[in-house]
This record gives structure tokens, C-alpha cells and sequence, in this order.
């Protein structure tokens, strides 16, 4: 269709081209346009599959939507902490964040599991200036939550150092869940978590880079260096599917208007 248009587009200049180039002054209209369809297809042949190539892939690329997953646990080291969740059996925090084409944002679920005792509050780092507008639509085994900056004390015993982010308040079970939406883009992170004195001692968790500056990699699949994927402070939102088809056709449409003007040339 994309040839048939160009070729219309430019036949009189075309007609008069060829007709310069020695085609002969008996040579037909008929004659000339059926020359220019035959070096057409004969010439641009390959280019055309690329172009196919080129169209099929990015169809592919549109309705692929960003996935992430991962996990840290005590059992390899990925988890630190205290009490019966370290020593008495294994700790783990598994992640999945999603990005919603569709709505353009991105969904964050994590599950934090452990082997004795509720879990009291989990705290997910943010970047500094991440608030209540950046989260909707939070569920799971919690009751409040709170945003701002945690240090260690009562409340937070053995946390590492201080930590900006999401408090999931008063939480509960050995297997706890966490999940919301946001418009803030992943990135990697910290969580620290707690409960009470079950087995007489404090129970708390951290990834085990926690004091280690957070990785600037992208996002990914798999835990990086001890952290875990958080949501940023800033948007930056995927191209929408049909901002990827408009520039691979526009694309197509340029290569093909280039490529009918220099086997015309040739």
C-alpha cells in the first residue's frame, strides 16, 4: 500500500524523469509505468522485509509491558536482623512490581515472610520527597500507614541507620502482604520490618545492603546487592503503545519515500 501511494505520488515526475534519461520518445506511458513498478519491487525487495521485520517488532514491543521480580532472603545471606527470624529459622522478602500500560502506573506487591511472631510495622524506602499523593490503592495485612523518616529506638530497635519511606503500621501475621499503586518509577532500595519479643528477644529484618549506598542500575529482575526495587520520586513513564506504532510507521513511510526517490535515481 505504501508503494503503491509513493509511486502515485511522484509518476509525472517519474514519466518526465525517464523520459529525459533516453527512455525514447516512442516510449508509452504504459511502458514507463510498468518500468517504475519493476524497479520498484525488484529493488527495494529487501527493503521491504526489513520493513516488515521492523513493524512486527515493534508490535511486540508495544504490548510488552515492564515486569519485575525478585526476592532477599536469610537462608544465602540477602536478609539481616535479629532474634528468632534470623536464628530461628529463614526470613524472606519476595517482590513483583508491574507497570499498567493501561493506566500508566505502576503496581508494587510485596509479601514478607518469616518463621515466629507478627509482624508489627515493615518500612519500604522512597526517595526523599515522596508522599501520600504518590500511593493509592495500598492493601493488605496492615491497618495504617505512615510516611516520613524512622530511626532506631523504641520503636525501631537495631535499625541499621536512618530510613525515608512507607511505615505499614500495625500489621500482622508470619506471612504478611503488602501492595499499592504508584506513579513513581522503580528503583532499588531498603526495607527494615519488626515485632514484638517473641522468644524473648527482639525479631527485626533488613536487606543486607541496607548501609550501602542504593544501586543506580535500572530495574530488574533478581535482587542487586542486597536491595530490593522501591519506588522512586520521579515519573517517568513507558511510551504508550501507540506512541511506539506512530514512530515505526513514520519510520517506514521515510524509508520507503527514500528508497522509491534513489532506485528511481539509479
Amino acid at each position: 500500500m505504501l508503494a503503491e501511494s509513493v509511486a502515485n505520488k511522484y509518476y509525472q515526475y517519474n514519466i518526465r524523469l525517464m523520459r529525459r534519461k533516453g527512455s525514447g520518445e516512442g516510449t508509452t506511458e504504459r511502458r514507463i509505468t510498468t518500468r517504475i513498478r519493476m524497479m520498484w519491487l525488484h529493488r527495494n525487495r529487501t527493503v521491504w522485509m526489513s520493513a516488515v521485520v521492523c513493524a512486527a517488532l515493534l508490535v511486540g514491543i508495544s504490548g510488552a509491558a515492564a515486569a519485575y521480580s525478585g526476592f532477599l532472603t536469610s537462608a544465602n545471606g540477602g536478609v539481616d536482623g535479629t532474634g528468632n527470624w534470623i536464628n530461628g529459622g529463614t526470613t524472606r522478602i519476595d517482590w513483583d512490581v508491574s507497570f499498567d500500560a493501561g493506566n500508566g502506573w505502576w503496581t508494587y506487591s510485596y509479601e514478607f515472610s518469616h518463621p515466629r511472631g507478627e509482624t508489627s510495622h515493615f518500612i519500604l524506602e522512597t526517595s526523599q520527597n515522596f508522599t501520600e499523593n504518590d500511593i493509592f490503592d495500598a492493601s493488605g495485612d496492615f491497618d495504617d500507614i505512615e510516611i516520613g523518616t524512622w530511626t532506631a529506638n523504641g520503636s525501631n530497635p537495631y535499625l541499621p541507620g536512618p530510613i525515608y519511606g512507607i511505615k505499614f503500621d500495625d500489621a500482622w501475621g508470619e506471612t504478611t502482604e503488602f501492595r499499592f499503586n504508584s506513579y513513581r518509577t522503580p528503583v532499588w532500595g531498603d526495607f527494615y520490618a519488626k515485632n514484638g519479643r517473641a522468644g524473648g528477644e527482639w525479631n527485626t529484618a533488613w536487606n543486607a545492603g541496607f548501609l550501602a549506598d542504593d544501586p543506580t542500575d535500572p530495574a530488574g529482575n533478581g535482587a542487586l546487592a542486597g536491595h530490593l526495587l522501591v519506588p522512586d520520586t520521579v515519573a517517568q513513564p513507558i511510551p504508550e503503545p501507540s506512541s511506539l506504532l506512530l514512530l515505526g510507521f513514520g519510520l517506514l513511510g521515510v524509508g520507503g519515500v527514500r528508497s522509491y526517490r534513489r532506485a528511481m535515481r539509479g
